[in-house]
């Protein structure tokens, strides 16, 4: 049954927000970064911004597992995107009504505006396929100047909250999440967009890469954090593109 009185869905809003602040407060965030302000997690002293990538359903993770600054996220501007909106608003993140398909434009135009916030985008949202990238998020960084830094995030113990094409990953009391954010890529200014899908494909392998390491990590392998930087990001570019070989987590 859908909720249609604004009011209502933003009491509801406020109220899973705070309970998932109370839940997180029992979580131990570990947060692994290739730039030191190439992160939504300290505060910037410097001006550069960045666009985070990350998959829809690290979402909860991403928001309540450590305080953020300076932090926009675009959301879509479908009716269930309005209790996400209200949600990660209250949790002090501006959000930005838009996706590829629905107020792109208007998205757009509204980030140029804010060069002092940093963007996080969910490059397999609002309808999916899950974890299969869309260019969206390379046509932003083009537009807007913000490199784009892929994350993985995971935690030891975590709920799957099952959804209509993805699901939801929400940590366990007393779990370890593991945050990643990766080698930072500089996407050309005005790239043509017969140019996007060979990025937004490069982007997808280096995004399953980072789960792959953060999948080592949380299982003990702390060696591996040592593989995170990715100074090789243009030779994917260059690759024939392959089908995708992850297996659905």
């Amino acid at each position: 049954m859908k909720i249609r009185s604004r009011w209502v869905n933003y009491i509801l809003s406020h109220v899973a927000t705070v309970c998932l602040r109370i839940m997180f407060l029992t979580v131990r965030p570990v947060h692994i970064r290739m730039v030191p302000e190439g992160t939504p997690y300290v505060k910037a002293k410097l001006p550069q911004r960045y666009m985070f990538c990350m998959w829809h359903d690290h979402i909860v993770m991403a928001v309540f597992s450590s305080r953020t600054y300076s932090l926009a996220g675009l959301i879509s501007q479908h009716r269930d995107g309005g209790y996400l909106a209200d949600s990660v608003q209250i949790a002090g993140i501006h959000p930005v009504r838009g996706s590829t398909s629905r107020g792109g434009m208007e998205a757009v135009r509204e980030i140029l505006s804010r060069p002092d916030l940093h963007l996080a985008m969910t490059p397999d949202g609002p309808r999916g396929p899950r974890r299969k990238m869309k260019d969206g998020i390379v046509y932003m960084s083009s537009r807007s100047g913000r490199p784009i830094i892929p994350t993985a995030l995971l935690a030891n113990r975590y709920w799957r909250i099952p959804g209509s094409w993805t699901d939801m990953m929400i940590p366990k009391p007393f779990s370890r999440v593991l945050l990643i954010t990766g080698t930072p890529i500089v996407v050309p200014q005005d790239l043509p967009r017969e140019d996007m899908d060979r990025w937004a494909a490069a982007l997808e392998l280096e995004m399953e890469r980072l789960d792959q390491i953060a999948l080592r990590i949380i299982n003990g392998e702390d060696h591996a954090a040592s593989e995170i930087a990715n100074p090789d990001f243009a030779s994917r570019l260059l690759a024939p593109t392959q089908p995708s070989t992850r297996a659905a987590a």
